[in-house]
C-alpha cells in the first residue's frame, strides 16, 4: 500500500551505495577517481596496494584509457564479485611487474622517477630492438610527454 510505495520512492531518491562510496573518494568533485584517490578507497576498505600494484588495478578499471575511473567504470568493479582480490596480482603479473620497473629505473639514469627526453632516446632505442613498440620516437613522446619527462605510469600505459 501507501507505505510500501512511501518506501520505494525513498530508496530511489536515496543515492545508491555504490554512488556514495564513489562520491566520498571523488574528494576534487570532478565525478571520476584520480589514482591517489582510488588508492585511498582501497586503503580505507582494507585493499592494500603498492603503488606498484595499484598502476596493474588501474589499468584494469580505467576501460576508456582517460586516466580516470568514472562511475560506471567504478560500478562495474563494485560489482563483482571478489572485487579486491582481483586486484591483487597473480605471481605472473608481479614478475612482469617487477621486470618493468626494473627496466624503467634502468634507463632513469638520474633516478628523478621520470625519464626524460635524451634518457628515453635510449629507452625507446631498447623498446624497439626488442619489437615492444613499433612507435617512432616521435609517435612515443607525442603519445607520453605531457611535461618532457615520462613518469613509470605513462611508460607503462606504452608498453603495456
Amino acid at each position: 500500500g501507501i507505505n510500501a510505495e512511501y518506501g520505494k520512492r525513498k530508496m530511489q531518491a536515496q543515492p545508491s551505495l555504490v554512488r556514495r562510496i564513489f562520491t566520498k573518494y571523488d574528494r576534487d568533485g570532478n565525478g571520476s577517481l584520480s589514482n591517489s584517490e582510488f588508492i585511498d578507497l582501497c586503503y580505507e576498505l582494507g585493499c592494500h596496494l603498492s603503488y606498484e600494484e595499484s598502476l596493474v588495478a588501474w589499468r584494469k578499471l580505467d576501460l576508456d584509457g582517460s586516466g580516470t575511473i568514472t562511475f560506471d567504470e567504478f560500478e562495474k568493479f563494485w560489482k563483482m564479485e571478489d572485487r579486491f582480490k582481483k586486484l591483487q596480482l597473480s605471481p605472473e603479473e608481479q614478475t612482469t611487474l617487477n621486470a618493468a620497473i626494473n627496466y624503467f629505473k634502468y634507463f632513469d639514469k638520474d633516478h628523478s622517477g621520470k625519464i626524460d627526453r635524451n634518457e628515453f632516446k635510449s629507452c625507446h632505442a631498447d623498446l624497439t630492438r626488442y619489437k615492444i613498440t613499433n612507435k617512432t620516437y616521435e609517435e612515443c613522446l607525442e603519445e607520453l610527454d605531457t611535461d618532457k619527462m615520462v613518469s613509470f605510469l605513462l611508460m607503462n600505459t606504452l608498453i603495456g
